[in-house]
């Protein structure tokens, strides 16, 4: 009797792991097929990159919803524990790490939002007609605007009078800096689109490659790829979902909730001071293209705020003909901060800005 039982078990054992064997392989047939499918680019007309530039500055949709996922990774160092900041301070480390979704919806050009969404906390920038509005859930804060919708904008003097024209400048100012191709074809959120590749030529850029996805049917961006000189990705900004319709005009409707406190918001330039040639900080540039270094003088020599000097003494010194100071170095950007009271920033090696900071 045991003899027999032990029997079934070892038959019922052989048809489960038979069973699992026959599962196994078809998974790994089935992932197998949808591996090829997913990676098959879609096949496109060709387009040069100046082709393709021009039908993105001419595109127009009448609507558009779309969730777009933004990752960064730019390799900062960590903060000195125990430091508050505030909520400036707090609100610009959130966009430069991690993953954050971003929601936008547009119907023309008076019509638009765009939502920073993590959590369950939400930043908004809403337009509607001549009614602007920005939201702060976390804050409980909202602003608001209302601007002049029809007036027309006045062109600048030697602007570009059609896309292509812009198109046209763009490409021969970038050209001697940047390698300009287009890459091939792949899909985002689902839709065919083309790949735009921009990579700077002078090895001293910290930034790789720039990746742009354009949709191959609308032309509207549908995402951005930036990498570092090591071709690693520091950021990206990539649909995951995107509707071409037009939007419900609720969308773009907006009312505080009650006892929400409200700051009246007035763009006009008259409104704020122009400084006097003192009062305003002194800058130059230095380079081209890609490896432009910005120095800038702050016109103080002492930091006065805890937060702004804890994190400065938590940079590493470093030193050259040009003074000491304190270097933040990130994968795509490099800034010293002078003892005497100068900023040098550029997406360039920290050979460059030395360099710049001694002219």
């Amino acid at each position: 009797m045991k003899a027999q039982q032990q029997s079934e078990t070892r038959r019922r054992t052989t048809r489960l792991i038979g069973a699992g064997v026959i599962v196994a392989l078809l998974l790994a047939s089935l992932t197998g097929l949808f591996a090829r499918g997913a990676a098959a680019d879609p096949t496109l007309p060709p387009l040069t990159p100046t082709e393709l530039l021009n039908r993105v500055a001419t595109a127009q949709v009448d609507g558009m919803s779309a969730t777009f996922t933004q990752r960064s990774d730019l390799g900062l160092p960590a903060l000195p524990s125990g430091i508050g900041g505030g909520d400036e301070l707090q609100s610009a480390l959130t966009l430069l790490t991690g993953t954050h979704t971003i929601r936008v919806w547009t119907a023309g050009p008076q019509h638009s939002r765009v939502s920073l969404v993590d959590d369950d906390s939400e930043s908004s920038v809403i337009r509607n007609g001549n009614q602007v509005w920005t939201w702060s859930s976390e804050q409980q804060k909202a602003g608001h605007a209302t601007i002049d919708a029809k007036t027309p904008t006045a062109r600048p003097t030697g602007a570009p009078s059609t896309p292509a024209e812009a198109i046209d400048r763009l490409l021969k100012a970038i050209g001697p800096s940047t390698e300009v191709t287009a890459s091939g074809t792949g899909y985002v959120a689902g839709r065919p689109v083309y790949q735009l590749i921009l990579a700077p030529k002078d090895a001293a850029s910290l930034i790789g490659q720039v990746r742009l996805f354009v949709d191959a049917t609308t032309y509207v961006p549908l995402g951005l790829r930036v990498l570092d000189r090591g071709g690693a990705e520091a950021v990206s900004l990539l649909a995951s979902t995107v509707d071409f319709s037009v939007p419900a005009a609720g969308v773009f409707e907006f009312t505080p909730p009650a006892g929400v406190e409200v700051t009246e918001l007035d763009a006009k330039a008259s409104d704020h001071p122009t400084g006097t040639a003192k009062s305003r900080p002194e800058t130059k540039t230095v380079g081209t293209g890609w490896t432009t270094v910005l120095v800038a003088s702050t016109g103080t020599t002492k930091v006065t705020d805890a937060t702004a000097k804890a994190l400065l003494d938590s940079l590493p010194a470093v030193s050259g003909a040009w003074g000491r100071g304190r270097l933040l170095s990130t994968s795509l950007v490099n800034v010293v901060l002078t003892d005497d009271g100068r900023v040098a920033v550029g997406a360039v090696t920290e050979d460059r800005l030395y360099a710049a900071l001694a002219r």
